[in-house]
């Protein structure tokens, strides 16, 4: 669909363009936090289809998913087998198991760094797309809207040293919001970001993002009397396909 591009122009596409990155972020069977003796797992896959791109995929390793709290790629990047770190997928085409129990209260964390190339300005747009809810009783009760989706830091890197948090710098816009029903829309993860950067064409662009399972939702009955509780949402499925990367100028 997409011809082949040189190195020079990867990343730095006319706006009528899109580069396109299928991630299938969260495969997960859900339990309430009286259940943690039960085994579940959260899978990842992430692909790209007919498009070059100079991307990495990190998830960040937390036994205790409390997800990430020192939000840097800078001496933070692990191998298989380590705990609090950010572990680069190397081949993002097959499933990555997030192991353990997952609960209300608990927290992903996921990194994608993108290398800009040539000298032009360019402007970088996420999305999640394609959720699944599966094993609900009433729309009103699907798993995923009980989870949050949070930009928790916009960086670059230049000569191996990391920037501060950007994203309330200028005209980046991000998100910090529940999913809801629907699954047929795009979920805007953020927009604006500014790549190949005035005096620095050369750095790395950083996008950190968590999905949270937010303890305070509790779904409602059929009357549409809220529960008090997470038991609704035990043993559901919660799936997010995809992510759409869109860079252009």
């Amino acid at each position: 669909m997409f011809k082949k591009v040189t190195a020079y122009h990867k990343l730095i596409l006319v706006s009528s363009l899109s580069v396109i990155l299928a991630l299938s972020l969260l495969t997960v069977s859900l339990y309430a936090w009286f259940t943690l003796t039960n085994k579940n797992s959260a899978a990842l896959i992430s692909q790209v289809s007919g498009v070059e791109a100079e991307y990495e995929f990190y998830i960040y390793q937390n036994e205790m998913h409390e997800g990430s709290q020192n939000i840097t790629l800078i001496d933070n990047v692990c191998t298989v087998g380590e705990d609090l770190c950010y572990e680069y997928i190397p081949n993002p085409t097959y499933a990555h198991l997030i192991d353990g129990k997952v609960a209300p209260g608990e927290r992903f964390s996921f990194a994608i760094k993108i290398t800009s190339v040539g000298t032009s300005v360019g402007r970088l747009k996420l999305d999640l797309g394609g959720l699944e809810s599966i094993g609900y009783d009433l729309p009103v009760n699907k798993i995923q809207s009980a989870f949050n989706y949070e930009v928790t830091k916009v960086t670059y890197i230049e000569n191996n040293i990391e920037t501060s948090d950007q994203k309330d710098n200028g005209i980046i816009s991000y998100a910090n919001q529940l999913f809801d029903y629907d699954n047929d829309i795009l979920y805007p993860l953020l927009s604006n970001v500014p790549m190949g950067v005035e005096n620095h064409p050369n750095s790395v662009l950083v996008v950190y993002f968590d999905l949270y399972f937010d303890p305070t939702i509790f779904g409602q009955d059929m009357l549409g009397i809220p529960y008090t509780n997470s038991n609704i949402f035990m043993s559901q499925i919660f799936k997010v396909n995809h992510i759409y990367m869109t860079v252009s100028t």
